[in-house]
């Protein structure tokens, strides 16, 4: 039979008090080494494929870029259901949750169309000013904050919220100067109008890889 010794109790002891803690501080470690491994911390998906819709500036489609966690980039066409155009943007996302906030920022393009559709749908009378929306074109600079669900995820929901900054151009203006003045003999250059609007978008992407 073997007796303790004052020391081995202590040790005893020690172990006893501290196991619980030990084995936590083990199952931690080897959880950040496993995590470590698997993807060194960086989100494994770069690649994807960004659809989305709202107002002002119709549907669009992108291919997506993620080079670092917290940043997104795209580019891709556009359509507003008239006219066709070009868009790039980039997204923000300072936190690596689920659910995250995003800031973003887009600049497009949509090249000259007839608008004289707009008119029907109002269930307006064609009138001479109609001639001055044939060939319309725009770009814009929106910026937004958004609600990213699955952010850090293959999958994501988003919506978008924020401001858009139009300038669209009128090619010849003098029949809608003429309708508006009432006045058969003025001339006039292309018109520009500008505008600061509401924008909102919802959309969702996927990462191929």
């Amino acid at each position: 039979m073997t007796t303790a010794t004052p020391s081995t109790r202590r040790r005893a002891a020690l172990l006893r008090r501290h196991g619980t803690a030990l084995a936590c501080l083990t199952a931690l470690a080897t959880g950040a080494a496993a995590h470590a491994q698997e993807g060194g911390g960086d989100s494994p998906y770069r690649f994807g494929l960004l659809v989305d819709a709202g107002a002002p500036h119709g549907i669009g489609l992108s291919a997506v870029l993620k080079p670092v966690p917290w940043l997104r980039l795209q580019a891709g066409p556009t359509t507003n259901t008239l006219s066709l155009g070009l868009r790039g943007g980039l997204s923000i996302l300072p936190l690596q949750t689920f659910i995250a906030p995003s800031i973003n920022a887009e600049a497009g393009y949509y090249f000259g169309s007839d608008y004289n559709d707009v008119v029907d749908w109002l269930g307006a009378k064609p009138s001479r000013a109609t001639s001055a929306i044939q060939d319309i074109s725009y770009n814009y600079v929106a910026g937004s904050v958004g609600l990213e669900i699955g952010a850090a995820s293959r999958f994501n929901f988003f919506l978008h919220l924020g401001l858009s900054y139009v300038r669209m151009g009128v090619k010849d203006a003098t029949a809608l100067i003429e309708d508006a003045t009432d006045e058969s003999d003025i001339t006039a250059r292309n018109l520009t109008v500008r505008a600061t609007i509401p924008s909102v978008k919802v959309g969702f992407l996927f990462y191929f890889f």
